[in-house]
């Protein structure tokens, strides 16, 4: 989901705010209580428009209660963000909690230094507010490492299709594809020799290929990997048949050949807005965009046909206690409990364009209301119900890397889904075998 949301693939803010230094002993380097309040700081890789209201509302929770004082600290950009906190751990300067890690795949590098908090005992408490019930189960899955939760996914974001309505009605398509094969008869439809193609499909390496691919991966039948994440499974049947999915529309010219890809983008706003295509996989943060250019009333969106079923990929990110006194961790967990609240949940996800992590907030009345305001939202919202997430483990990065690579010979028609599949599967079980 671009680099912004891989885990929204990261959205995010920016506050910089200045960090109060004072001595002690915690990982922090805080004495962890001032004036009466526990003083905690909070580290975060969010950058943009969104600043303004994370600091408004970090503010808020300040003047709410008199027991934490909060200080938050833009720290470094999402690529930079992991390797710049465990540096930081590992000389005990870190700060008591990091809110919003937009790379949930890597976080098991910071698990491995010993200064992430489980949070099992604070879930299961019974005056917590926010439990395992708080999430559908592929959310929770995102921050488990090893059977513990160490990670709770705070930002959600998610993709599905985005679609020329004004080439869609003159192509005389009435009612949006609900499966694939559906969605297949309709790109030929709308498909005008080489000057207009039916759909974008993911090309290209990195993350965004793969991340789009699992989930025709799921809707086939099909599994990333098996239950313990030892062994990779995507060279199979389903698998085969997911890629095919693809490359068959590639080969019958409904869908544009090359990849649109750049470091800014995955190809499919780029795609839409020189109505090269008339549909593309993307997020709902790309609705502005196309807006913009298409005009709103002409910028409609579906969820992802399956193959055989339903499926969708999270992206989230994540947030997580680290080590210190007893006062800054419980102190840190209230905050966490806050921010996952349904209130502020919903004012958050409103202003910045996020889906709840939180299901209780689906029930809030501001954000029920933004849902019937915005149709195109829901669309997003509801895929939430039943998608899954990406394998946390080390080297989930390598894993990925070697399947994408051979997802683009294979998109380009280069090499067939059956071999790009199998050796994928070889270059990435070498990975997995070298670390355990």
């Amino acid at each position: 989901m671009r680099s912004r949301m891989l885990g929204v693939a990261a959205l995010a803010i920016g506050v910089a705010v200045t960090l109060s230094a004072c001595s002690g002993g915690s990982v922090t380097g805080n004495s962890g209580d001032s004036g009466g309040k526990t003083q905690i700081t909070v580290w975060h890789n969010y950058t943009g428009d969104q600043a303004t209201e994370v600091k408004k509302l970090i503010q808020e929770y300040n003047d709410s209660q008199d027991k934490v004082d909060v200080t938050a600290q833009y720290a470094a950009q999402s690529d930079q963000f992991d390797a710049k906190l465990i540096n930081a751990l590992k000389n005990d300067t870190g700060p008591n909690m990091v809110l919003g890690d937009s790379t949930p795949q890597k976080i098991g590098q910071v698990v491995e230094t010993g200064k992430v908090v489980p949070l099992d005992s604070y879930l299961s408490d019974s005056d917590s507010s926010i439990t395992t019930k708080s999430f559908t189960e592929g959310m929770l899955a995102t921050g488990k490492f090893e059977g513990k939760t160490y990670t709770l996914p705070t930002d959600i974001g998610d993709y599905a299709v985005v679609y020329n309505k004004q080439m869609f009605k003159e192509a005389g398509i009435t009612d949006t594809p609900t499966t694939w094969a559906e969605l297949q008869a309709d790109a030929k439809k709308l498909t005008k020799g080489t000057t207009q193609y039916g759909i974008y499909l993911p090309i290209g390496t990195g993350e965004w290929p793969v991340f789009t691919y699992q989930s025709m991966l799921w809707s086939a039948g099909g599994e990333f990997m098996n239950e313990d994440n030892t062994k990779v499974e995507f060279n199979s049947d389903a698998g085969v048949k997911a890629l095919k999915a693809w490359t068959t529309m590639l080969e019958d010219g409904s869908a544009y050949p090359q990849s649109l890809m750049t470091s800014t983008s995955n190809g499919g706003t780029p795609a839409l807005t020189a109505k090269k295509a008339a549909m593309a996989i993307t997020g709902a943060y790309d609705l502005g965009t196309l807006d913009e250019a298409l005009g709103k009333e002409n910028v409609g969106v579906f969820a992802l046909p399956g193959i055989e079923q339903n499926a969708a990929n999270l992206g989230t990110n994540n947030s997580y206690l680290l080590d210190g006194s007893k006062a800054e961790k419980d102190a840190s967990w209230d905050f966490m409990q806050w921010w996952l609240s349904p209130e502020v949940e919903a004012k958050w996800d409103i202003a910045t364009g996020l889906l709840p992590a939180n299901t209780a907030t689906n029930d809030d009345a501001t954000w029920k209301k933004h849902l019937a305001d915005n149709p195109r939202i829901k669309a997003f919202a509801d895929e939430l119900a039943y998608a899954k997430s990406r394998p946390s483990i080390v080297a989930y990065g390598e894993v990925s890397e070697a399947l994408s690579k051979e997802l683009e010979k294979a998109m380009l028609l280069k090499e067939s889904p059956e071999d790009a599949l199998a050796n994928a599967e070889k270059k990435a079980q070498a990975v997995l075998d070298a670390a355990d």
